[in-house]
């Protein structure tokens, strides 16, 4: 027999939200019952709610666990975060919509059962025709608290019945605890929370389940905190698309489609007050004049940045127009994004935190694509492991200017400074660049382990001049499983080796003279890494015959690669785990 308690964080009761965290006692087995294993326990009736548990594989895809309840029998399933108070869905065909993507052993959740008889799972029928729904009522949405439709009036209560006419009227009127639903359609509307929720009890504000949800504008004055906005589309504006104007924190933004328009997502921490404890996920933020996603100039701590697509921003504002910027802070994640085709930096961080070593810097599994300037840039310190960088216009990873501890690694850097459209001859990797003019550098400690570096500046950008990797006069190194491919006579310029050339060559680097001036290179690798294709249909997976395959170092080597998979005791160099 095993006992354990599945910990849920919500109840629905009477078609209101009641936040709390409930402990559900769980026992399988017993003299009477014979466990059941990978099986969803007290599955939902027709048109009810229950309080259901898992029982089977950690990270079981969340439609395979409901749907040992029977074909079809959960219509939707809820579960908040008890740490986080971070709500995740699921919905029954809208995986668009849905963002709890897979259970764990003796997870709880709250789970509708689809309304009338479920197709018996043995001999599926087809779905039952829905009853169809007044013109003008919106169906109802378990959870909500007030509603939002085109076809409703401001006079109204908000109720599913009886919706309101705009989101600014559910904005001015929402309290802690509210969840507001807004049906689709498309709201001319530039809309201003004022109010906030608590670390209990937050605001919701969510597009009802498949539904699209089009405003111009989302703006949070200063100091509106403890809101989460969901599943909104934003077009027509002419300055940000959403805004957070200081002072802000606790903001959760996941599933938002922002396009055009001046910026995208812009976050002012400054004189009002710091912003602080964001949440953008799920999202796309593109096409704009100027920056995709920024906060500054002040310090902005503790901001996720997930599985966000940024692509096509800056194309007014030049080498000012970043995909994604914060000036300031710590404690700020960037993961499993795609930025791409952006005119101005890919991933840009900590530009003014000039005193360096900030804390909490983490750059990982991003794919980094065609930025016409640099892919990834840390100006303060930070760790940077399993991004796939290729097609930049300069630099791909640019380190310094201020001191700090720099983490490379794990990376495929390939293919930069390619194209003839936007690219420049530059190097493949700058850490601690001296200025032209004084000399100086910042002095940091810099550990670049299982990373490859290769064909980095194309024969059409400089005729047979491709370009190595810089390490700058006061840059402490540890070293060692990387694969070096761009510049025979020049993979490594060592700033700081004396005595002789900076530039190490491809035949020292294999010959042990690197090793022997700095102690540094053991297992490097400097051989064609053996992608499976090149420029200008990049595939920087690895083939079998790759040098690359099995030939990293365990020691700083992340558990899963730039796609998840797991990594053995004898991890392949690069992003990629073959």
């Amino acid at each position: 027999m095993r006992q354990h308690t599945a910990t849920l964080g919500l109840l629905l009761v009477g078609g209101a939200l009641v936040l709390g965290l409930v402990a559900l006692a769980w026992t399988l087995g017993g003299a009477s019952s014979e466990a059941q294993q990978d099986a969803m326990h007290n599955c939902p009736q027709p048109g009810k709610w229950a309080i259901s548990v898992w029982s089977g594989d950690d990270g079981t895809e969340t439609g395979q666990a409901l749907g040992t309840c029977g074909e079809q029998a959960v219509a939707a399933a809820y579960y908040i975060d008890p740490q986080t108070g971070i709500w995740s869905r699921w919905f029954a065909g809208r995986p668009g919509a849905s963002n709890l993507q897979s259970l764990g052993d003796m997870q709880g959740l709250i789970a509708l059962g689809t309304a009338g008889p479920a197709p018996p799972t043995a001999t599926p029928t087809s779905t039952p025709t829905e009853t169809e729904t007044p013109t003008g009522t919106p169906p109802p949405i378990p959870g909500c608290t007030h509603h939002v439709a085109t076809t409703g009036d401001d006079g109204n209560s908000g109720t599913a019945e009886a919706p309101w006419r705009t989101i600014q009227q559910a904005a001015d009127t929402s309290e802690p605890g509210d969840a507001v639903c807004i049906h689709s359609g498309t709201y001319s509307e530039e809309v201003t929370f004022t109010h906030s929720g608590t670390a209990e009890a937050p605001i919701t504000f969510t597009a009802a389940p498949g539904e699209t949800v089009t405003v111009q504008h989302l703006f949070l004055t200063v100091g509106t905190s403890y809101l989460q906005l969901i599943g909104f589309t934003v077009r027509g504006f002419s300055d940000w698309g959403v805004d957070l104007d200081g002072d802000n924190h606790h903001i959760f933004l996941s599933h938002l489609d922002v396009a055009g328009g001046g910026s995208g997502v812009g976050m002012e921490s400054g004189d009002d007050g710091l912003v602080s404890d964001v949440i953008l996920e799920d999202s796309v933020i593109g096409d704009h004049r100027c920056w995709a996603v920024s906060c500054g100039p002040r310090p902005c701590d503790r901001l996720t940045f997930r599985r966000l697509e940024i692509y096509g921003s800056g194309i007014e504002c030049g080498s000012g127009g970043d995909a994604l910027a914060v000036e300031q802070g710590q404690d700020i994640l960037v993961e499993d994004c795609y930025v791409h085709d952006n005119y101005g930096d890919g991933i840009d961080l900590n530009s003014r935190d000039e005193a360096g070593n900030v804390a909490g810097i983490v750059v990982r599994r991003n794919r980094v694509v065609r930025n016409h300037l640099n892919g990834i840039k840390l100006f303060a310190g930070g760790q940077v492991e399993n991004n796939v960088v290729w097609g930049q216009g300069v630099a791909p990873v640019w380190l310094g200017d201020y001191p700090g501890p720099y983490e490379v690694v794990n990376n495929t850097i390939a293919y930069n400074m390619y194209s003839t459209d936007f690219g420049w001859r530059d190097y493949a990797f700058v850490a601690g660049y001296a200025d032209p003019d004084t000399g100086a550098s910042a002095a940091f400690d810099l550990t670049l382990v299982n990373n490859i570096f290769a064909f980095n500046t194309g024969p059409e950008v400089a005729l047979d001049a491709p370009t190595g990797i810089y390490l700058g006069p006061r840059v402490q190194l540890t070293e060692h499983h990387n694969l070096y491919w761009s510049r025979d006579d020049g993979e490594i310029e060592a700033q700081f080796v004396s005595g002789r050339s900076a530039d190490i060559t491809r035949a020292e680097i294999a010959d042990g003279t690197w090793n022997s001036l700095t102690g540094q290179g053991q297992g490097d690798v400097t051989a064609d890494p053996a992608f499976v294709s090149g420029w200008p249909d990049v595939d920087l997976h690895l083939q079998e015959s790759s040098p690359a395959v099995d030939a990293g170092s365990a020691e700083f080597a992340p558990s899963m690669d730039a796609e998840g998979n797991p990594r053995d005791g004898a991890p392949d160099i690069g992003a990629y785990e073959r």
